[in-house]
């Protein structure tokens, strides 16, 4: 990745988490004091931190919203929150520094960018287990209308075809339609 100091490059063992949301609009003044309050943390020194914003909209929005899997067709950008360690014994303090940043940025909407008129949701190259976890994701949004919006019940179709036994699976994974 050029223009990134991400270290998977060089270490592919690096540990890391990944946090992101489809922005239809800029950043607010709470959210960018969020950005500056966890990115400043006195105890937190980890030159492997970013956020990240990839352009999107153009011809991207041009296609439907329901001819893909990837809903997200209104955004103007893609940000994405990241951090990457070495050693599993600091899992617990970059994973909550990643939770506390996030949830901070979407307080408005329940900790999770939901779709309205701000945010459209999370990019699913990025899973986040979080969002399905109702300590983290407060919204009463399910995880799947975060990734996919309205297209998760044809999504549960074609599993079902391709899948019917959900052999390919994680925690994040579209369920087969039942029946």
């Amino acid at each position: 990745m050029v223009g990134t100091n991400n270290p998977t490059i060089t270490n592919p063992s690096s540990r890391g988490v990944h946090k992101s949301g489809y922005m239809q609009k800029n950043f607010t003044d709470a959210q960018i004091a969020a950005v500056y309050r966890h990115m400043t943390r006195s105890d937190f020194h980890n030159p492997d931190t970013m956020l990240v914003l990839f352009s999107f909209g153009g011809q991207v929005n041009a296609v439907a919203p329901h001819a893909t899997a990837n809903a997200q067709r209104g955004s103007v950008f893609k940000m994405c929150f990241q951090t990457f360690w070495a050693d599993s014994a600091d899992d617990a303090f970059y994973v909550g520094w990643a939770r506390d940043i996030y949830e901070d940025f979407f307080a408005s909407t329940g900790g999770v960018p939901v779709p309205g008129e701000s945010f459209d949701g999370c990019y699913i190259n990025y899973p986040d287990n979080d969002v399905a976890d109702t300590r983290h994701n407060r919204s009463g949004v399910p995880w799947h209308t975060l990734y996919y919006k309205d297209n998760y019940a044809r999504l549960r179709q074609v599993k079902r075809r391709f899948d019917p036994t959900n052999f390919f699976r994680h925690a994040l994974s579209i369920e087969p339609a039942g029946g």
